[in-house]
């Protein structure tokens, strides 16, 4: 009886410590210079411009994509929800792309919500994502499949954690 009791309890603590080890669910927005003719976007479209499928908004300027760093919990979501593929994936992917000529560079990363912010501001062809909670002052969110952060069924959202591990 005491056995079982005393394992019932250590199967009750590990089962609490991995719940408070999960993080809880973090909802991106994705930002654009406030003169980007482009106010919403399918959830696919998003990924053709994040992956630089398509290089150029409808008024002609060209997408500058610009990621959160690989070690930020909003580019664990982006790789759950946009990419859907591994940070090690990601990165041959780019390699592939490069090499092969179908792009002239990779996305750049930036450092901070802060830092996403300026680089949108600075040209009206860029795009970035970050927490829809640091979203900064004087850029434009766009809605995604119609939604905005914050509305049910708004599809970037992700338990950081939870992309798909290196092989």
């Amino acid at each position: 009886m005491r056995f079982r009791a005393l394992l019932l309890l250590s199967c009750t603590a590990l089962g609490a410590a991995e719940d408070a080890s999960k993080k809880p669910p973090l909802e991106l927005a994705v930002i654009v210079h406030p003169e980007n003719p482009v106010a919403k976007a399918s959830l696919a479209e998003l990924r053709a411009y994040l992956r630089v499928e398509r290089e150029f908004w409808p008024n002609r300027k060209r997408c500058d994509v610009y990621l959160p760093q690989s070690t930020t919990d909003e580019y664990d979501v982006l790789l759950q929800k946009v990419y859907r593929m591994s940070h090690k994936k990601l990165q041959k992917y780019w390699a592939r792309r490069l090499f092969s000529g179908e792009i002239s560079a990779r996305p750049s990363y930036v450092p901070s919500a802060k830092a996403a912010g300026e680089e949108v501001l600075k040209s009206e062809g860029a795009i970035s994502i970050v927490s829809a909670k640091t979203v900064p002052a004087g850029v434009k969110v766009l809605l995604i499949d119609g939604k905005k952060p914050g509305e049910d069924g708004y599809p970037l959202v992700g338990i950081p954690g939870e992309a798909e591990q290196e092989p």
